[in-house]
This record gives C-alpha cells, structure tokens and sequence, in this order.
C-alpha cells in the first residue's frame, strides 16, 4: 500500500468510523461536507485512496463506498462456520448443511463459540441490518431484553429483537411493515455480535 497524505487519512478515517457508526459509509456528499471542500474534490480524494488499494468505489450507486480489511501485525481472527440463511423478514427453514466458514475478527466473539447466517429480507433495516449481511452470532441459550437475537420457532430460523412478556416472548421487527413474533416456544440460538457487508 502507497503512502497516504495526511488528508487522505483523515478522510479515510472519516469513512472507516461514518461506516462503523451507521452500519453504511458516508456519500461524496458528506464527505465533501464534512472537510468542506467540493464534491469533485472529495470524489478526487476517494479515487486516489482506491488507488492505493485502501478502498473500493461503486460504480453508479450512492453509498457504495468499501473500506477494505487491512490486517494488522499481531492482529487475531477466527473463523467461524456459515450456517445457511436467516430470515429477516418471516421465519425461513433453517438450512443445517454448512455453508463453508467465515473469517472474522477474534474480538467480535472474545473466544465464545459462534456461527454466521447469511440475512435475507429487510425486516431488520432500522437496526442497520440488510438483506445479504452476514449476521455473527454469539451462541447462548438465553437472551437479556432488547437483544438482537436469533431464535428457532416451529423448525424456522428468524433474526429478530427478543423481549420477554408475561407468558410469553415477543420478537421484534426493526421494521414498521412487519407485525411482532408472539409465541411461548421460541428457543434462543444465540445473540447478535456484529455484522459483515460487502458492497
């Protein structure tokens, strides 16, 4: 990788914590607004950081901006195995065959067991969860209120936020066009660590 200039880092910065914060990177726009300089000059910046191979720009897609992995020295990762796909939307048939592993910063579970599902469906969009996202899960049998959790129902995988109510547990939509999961048999396979997206 090119030396960067000291702006180039500071922007890259800027998309690298906009990403993490929003769960998407920032548009040429904020970018442009946030160093206040103009769009082409920020689209200039982007370009040159793509060219030395710390990013990857879209083509034709606002939001389109990947901050590439770069491994650190010392730096730990585990890989963990790809479960099929989750719903995020209705409850699916979960898959059981292994979809292949995954390869994920050692921090995201600190050492705990854990798998990945693949999400379909946008029922989790407000928590910045979208359809094609790998979902890293913690694997646990129980889960604290508020938790993005992912709970089997009737032979069903769903990808939901758990609350528990009298007699009953409640999963949630982080979406308003999708109705609450009721039910009193919902069995928690573990809780949400992080989430992977590619572009």
């Amino acid at each position: 990788m090119k030396d960067l200039t000291d702006r180039q880092k500071e922007v890259l910065a800027y998309i690298s914590s906009f990403s993490e914060e929003h769960s998407y990177p920032p548009t040429i726009r904020e970018i442009a607004e946030r160093f206040g300089i103009s769009v082409k000059g920020a689209y200039d910046h982007v370009k040159a950081l793509e060219r030395k191979g710390t990013l990857r720009l879209g083509e034709n897609r606002s939001r389109s901006i990947e901050v590439l992995a770069r491994e650190k020295p010392g730096a730990r990762y585990a890989e963990v195995p790809l479960l099929g796909t989750v719903a995020a939307g209705r409850p699916i048939l979960s898959e059981e065959n292994l979809d292949g592993t995954i390869r994920i910063p050692a921090e995201m579970l600190r050492s705990r067991p854990g798998f990945a599902l693949r999400v379909r469906g946008d029922s989790m969009r407000d928590a910045g969860i979208l359809d094609g996202d790998v979902a890293v899960i913690e694997e646990r049998p129980v889960a604290e209120n508020g938790e993005i959790v992912v709970a089997m129902i009737d032979d069903a995988v769903t990808l939901k936020r758990f609350h528990r109510e009298t007699g009953r547990v409640r999963l949630s939509a982080e979406n308003p066009s999708y109705a609450p999961i009721y039910t009193q048999d919902a069995r928690i396979l573990g809780r949400l660590r992080g989430i992977l997206r590619t572009y």
